[in-house]
């Protein structure tokens, strides 16, 4: 397995609210988004990044088929916790995308609106669903996949870590195959780059993934880089 990792303060924000995990001995990543406009969404992913790979620690994977909704649900208590009990983080929360690649399965668990792609034989599909208020309305047939892109609502979360002390988890996990890459990422590059914009640029140099960072950073601050941006590129060889 090949990584790389990209991230970026963007052309508009006043620190970097990301987090990221790139644990490859355990094949454990993660990319958490503290929730911008919110005391403390730095704190938030930072708390969440760590809470998850100290529970993937304790609790290695095993007969489980969803080994990181554990893990999710303690990052979740832990920011939970930290929030209420300091009053300038109350309204702290953060997202959390997680993939765990484990006997040639991958296995993601997810709350918020930072996304996971696969490519694989030249086709991108994304493995997540944001919880926006926006995506919400796409599946009430209220607008369009096309017009929630630049609808206010695409930044309105629906669910959060930490804002709660429980949350709803979404969970996959498919097989993988040789050659197969992942990509995880925040918002401030999902929002900005399709999913054909994406494989696009992956494809132009596909096994040179420090080059296919940087270029999909490049080209979300040049459409205008309004947030941080953060992405971890894997490649199963």
């Amino acid at each position: 397995m090949r990584v790389s990792v990209a991230t970026n303060i963007g052309r508009v924000r006043q620190k970097n609210e990301d987090s990221y995990l790139v644990d490859t001995a355990r094949g454990l990543f993660a990319v958490c988004d503290g929730m911008g406009g919110h005391s403390g969404g730095d704190v938030a992913s930072r708390t969440a990044v760590r809470s998850i790979h100290a529970w993937v620690k304790d609790n290695p994977p095993g007969n489980s088929i969803t080994p990181l909704e554990g893990a999710l649900q303690h990052a979740n208590r832990m920011v939970w916790e930290e929030s209420q009990a300091n009053a300038d983080l109350h309204d702290m929360g953060t997202t959390a995308t997680v993939a765990l690649i484990w006997e040639n399965r991958l296995f993601v668990g997810h709350v918020g609106d930072s996304a996971l792609f696969l490519i694989r034989n030249g086709q991108i599909e994304k493995l997540t669903r944001d919880h926006t208020l926006a995506e919400q309305m796409v599946s009430q047939g209220l607008i369009t996949a096309e017009e929630s892109r630049s609808s206010a609502y695409n930044h309105i979360l629906t669910r959060a870590i930490g804002i709660a002390p429980r949350v709803e988890i979404d969970s996959c996990q498919v097989p993988l195959a040789y050659g197969d890459a992942i990509l995880m990422c925040s918002d401030g590059l999902s929002d900005l780059l399709t999913p054909e914009d994406i494989l696009e640029i992956y494809q132009q140099n596909p096994h040179h993934l420090d080059e296919i960072a940087e270029e999909l950073v490049q080209t979300a601050l040049a459409r205008g880089g309004y947030d941080n941006i953060t992405l971890i590129l894997l490649l199963t060889d």
